[in-house]
């Protein structure tokens, strides 16, 4: 499925689609320094500066972006809400999403925006013609060691059925899922004088208040503001020190280099804090689960998801079977090759027993 970035920072979003296997054709940034990182780790793709500007591209399936969240968010002015000057940037995506009518759009804001402006896009995506379905995901329970909440919504132009269960709550709601949590935080516990008996001691502090600091093993919320204040330090080597812009991309899932070579300042760098990866990650393999319930009709029971293509297994030479609308044809690759593909997802609980 083509993929248009909208507010795309540095990336991060559509880098998390590309990995399951979504072509990045088109990116809308503003923001010079962020221009450059995107030019660098998506050659492939269109550039677009002012999203105010941006025209109709068409043959876009997907658009994704986390608009700003200046005046919604907590850490923010809070001045206007979803309306104010920056976020009401949303006008702009809404414009573009009525304007191009892809197949899905996905929309990431703060945590705050469940009470300072979701009904607002809920009722302008109805407006245009688009269901909706949102959810919350916390990072540190997707794979990196920071809390960080984000609201992502999922737009539908054909609209999502009943019974359809997109973002699996029901799943995340059983009991079966507090074992998991309970063991995620567990993970992030943390006991310097234990690690003082290690050949490396290290620890991370979290500001409670202005003078006081707690050990914890997991990193606050990453900010643009952190490069001139900060709420983390980390304690090594002896001494203390704050989050460097590498490990801030690590906090986030970004490979390190992700920005080698671009000539971006520190300030800059710490500007770009953006989404993190395996959250988006686990939204796209949700899409594509959703894609193939509403695309085959129930008619296909793929197996699984790979190089591009709804797979069954079969007892065919390599295993497997591609379904394209409905057909099948024979897998070029073999099943183990294709269980090695980035945007490999089993879909059936016994695809990885085979």
């Amino acid at each position: 499925m083509n993929v248009l970035g909208l507010f795309a920072g540095i990336g991060t979003f559509e880098l998390g689609l590309r990995n399951k296997g979504f072509n990045v054709t088109a990116l809308c940034e503003i923001e010079e320094h962020c221009n450059k990182v995107l030019t660098k780790n998506f050659p492939e793709a269109t550039m677009y500066g002012d999203v105010k500007t941006l025209p109709t591209l068409g043959n876009i399936d997907v658009i994704c972006g986390g608009f700003p969240c200046t005046d919604i968010s907590i850490a923010g002015k809070g001045e206007g809400g979803i309306h104010g000057e920056k976020s009401g940037l949303w006008k702009e995506f809404k414009r573009v999403i009525n304007n191009e009518r892809p197949k899905y759009a996905i929309i990431e804001n703060v945590f705050a925006i469940l009470g300072r402006g979701l009904e607002v896009v809920l009722q302008d995506l109805a407006e245009i013609g688009y269901d909706a379905t949102y959810t919350m995901l916390d990072s540190q329970y997707c794979g990196v060691p920071q809390r960080r909440r984000r609201v992502y919504i999922l737009a539908v132009r054909d609209g999502i059925s009943e019974g359809s269960d997109p973002f699996q709550f029901e799943e995340r709601s059983t009991t079966k899922c507090r074992p998991s949590m309970e063991s995620v935080k567990a993970s992030f516990e943390w006991d310097f004088k234990q690690e003082c008996e290690g050949s490396e001691a290290f620890t991370y502090l979290t500001r409670q208040r202005s003078d006081l600091f707690a050990e914890c093993g997991v990193s606050s919320t990453l900010m643009k503001r952190d490069y001139k204040d900060f709420t983390d330090l980390i304690v090594s080597d002896k001494r203390v020190r704050k989050v460097t812009p590498k490990e801030r991309l690590l906090l986030q899932g970004i490979p390190s280099d992700w920005w080698d070579g671009c000539g971006l300042t520190n300030t800059q760098k710490f500007t770009c804090n953006g989404m993190s990866l395996p959250a988006v990650e686990w939204i796209a393999e949700r899409l594509l689960e959703f894609d193939m319930e509403v695309g085959t009709g129930g008619n296909v029971d793929a197996d699984f998801y790979s190089d591009g293509y709804y797979r069954v297994l079969d007892a065919s030479e390599r295993g497997s079977s591609m379904v394209v609308n409905g057909e099948y044809f024979p897998s070029v690759f073999s099943l183990e090759v294709l269980k090695r593909r980035v945007d490999y997802i089993n879909l059936k609980e016994n695809t990885n027993e085979t």
